[in-house]
C-alpha cells in the first residue's frame, strides 16, 4: 500500500485553491506521506498544478486518478455539491478519502458516504484543519482543567469579505454547487461550538441574509441552546472578522482571536490564547506557529498506516451537519423559528 513502511501515497482530486496553496504543500512536507499525482477535468490545469508542486504526475480527468494503482488516499477539495459522489467513487475504487468541509450538503448524503466507507473498509474523514493546531488542544486542556470554571456561553465568528468586487464566478456564490456562507464558513463556527460544548444542542434558531442576485446566504447567525450553555455562531462573506471564538465561564473567559485561521496570507500560523479571570486580570499565551494542514494529513496517514481510529469520527461530522441543516431551515422559515 505505502511507499516503504511509513509513507502514504496521496492523490488530489481537483485543482482548487485550497489544494494548491495549502494541502498539496502540506502533503509534500509531511513525514509519512508522498504526493504521487493530481487530477483536474482540464488537462492544462492538471499539468500546471503538477508543475507548481514539482515532480508529480497529473491526470486530465478524475477517473484516471481513481484508477491509479499507485495511490492509497485521495484528498477531495471539489465544490460542496460534488463531495458525496466523488468521495463514494474514490472509496469504491479502494482509496482512503480525506474530504474538504463541509463533508456533504446534508446528513443523508454524509451517512451514505460513511456507509460506502464501511462497505469498502476504507477510512473517510472530514478535513477540519483547525482541530490539529496545538492551539486547539491547549484550549481543550484549559477547559478540562477548569481554568474558567463552568462554561456558560460560546461565541464563534468567521468572516472573509469575498463579496466586494466579485463577478459571481466564485463557486461559493453558486447555489447549485452548495454555495453560501453557512455551509462554507458557518460549518467552522458550528463545529467549534459543538467541540467546546461537548454535547448536542436542544434548540437551534437561525437568521440569514440572502443575496438577491446570487441566491445564496452571504451573512448568517444562529443561537444554539445546549443544556447549561448557549452558543452564538455567525459567518459572513461581507466582513473581515477572520476567525475568532471565546468561551465565557463562571470564573473567567478564554478568547482565541485566531482560532480558525491561525495563519492567513503572509501571517505565520501562530496561536494566541487570552485568559481573563473574574476580576479582569489577563494572561496572554502564545502558541508556537504550526502547519495545521500538515498535522492533519500526518494524523490521517498515521491512522491509516497503523490501522487505528481516525482522529475525527463520523459522529462528529454528522452532528455538525445536523446543526447546519437546522440553521439553514430556521433561517428560511419564519423569523425566530427554533428547530430540534
Amino acid at each position: 500500500m505505502a511507499v516503504g513502511p511509513e509513507k502514504l501515497r496521496w492523490g488530489i482530486l481537483g485543482a482548487a485553491s485550497i489544494a494548491r496553496g495549502q494541502v498539496a504543500p502540506a502533503i509534500r512536507r509531511s513525514r509519512n506521506g508522498v504526493l504521487e499525482a493530481v487530477a483536474s477535468r482540464s488537462g492544462p490545469l492538471a499539468e500546471q498544478f503538477a508543475t507548481e508542486i514539482g515532480a508529480v504526475r497529473h491526470h486530465a480527468n478524475y477517473e484516471a486518478l481513481l484508477d491509479d494503482e499507485a495511490i492509497d488516499a485521495i484528498y477531495v477539495p471539489l465544490p460542496n455539491s460534488l463531495h458525496r459522489d466523488w468521495a463514494i467513487r474514490a472509496l469504491e475504487a479502494g482509496k482512503a478519502v480525506l474530504c474538504e468541509k463541509p463533508l456533504a450538503l446534508s446528513v443523508t448524503e454524509a451517512a451514505e458516504m460513511f456507509a460506502a466507507a464501511e462497505r469498502a473498509r476504507r477510512p473517510l474523514m472530514e478535513a477540519f484543519m483547525y482541530r490539529f493546531h496545538p492551539q486547539t488542544r491547549r484550549v481543550l486542556e484549559l477547559l478540562s482543567q477548569g481554568a474558567i470554571g463552568a462554561p456558560r456561553e460560546v461565541r464563534v465568528h468567521l468572516s472573509v469579505d469575498i463579496l466586494t468586487g466579485t463577478d459571481g464566478s466564485n463557486v461559493r456564490f453558486d447555489p447549485t454547487l452548495g454555495g453560501g456562507s453557512i455551509l462554507d464558513m458557518g460549518c467552522y463556527s458550528v463545529d467549534i461550538a459543538r467541540m467546546l460544548a461537548g454535547r448536542e444542542p436542544r434548540l437551534v434558531s437561525g437568521w440569514a441574509r440572502r443575496h438577491e442576485t446570487y441566491g445564496v446566504d452571504v451573512s448568517a447567525a444562529a443561537i444554539l441552546e445546549f443544556d447549561g450553555l448557549v452558543g452564538l455562531v455567525s459567518c459572513s462573506f461581507e466582513a473581515n472578522g477572520n476567525g475568532t471564538y471565546s468561551i465565557i465561564g463562571t470564573e473567567g473567559t478564554i478568547e482565541v482571536p485566531r482560532g480558525i485561521l491561525p495563519g492567513l496570507g503572509d501571517r505565520p500560523a501562530e496561536g494566541l490564547i487570552i485568559r481573563s479571570d473574574r476580576h479582569g486580570n489577563r494572561v496572554e499565551e502564545s502558541i508556537a506557529p504550526a502547519d495545521h494542514y500538515q498535522l492533519m494529513v500526518e494524523a490521517f496517514a498515521e491512522a491509516m498506516l497503523a490501522g487505528t481510529s481516525l482522529p475525527r469520527s463520523p459522529e462528529e461530522s454528522l452532528g455538525t451537519l445536523r446543526i447546519l441543516e437546522d440553521w439553514i431551515r430556521a433561517a428560511t422559515s419564519t423569523p425566530g423559528t427554533s428547530l430540534r
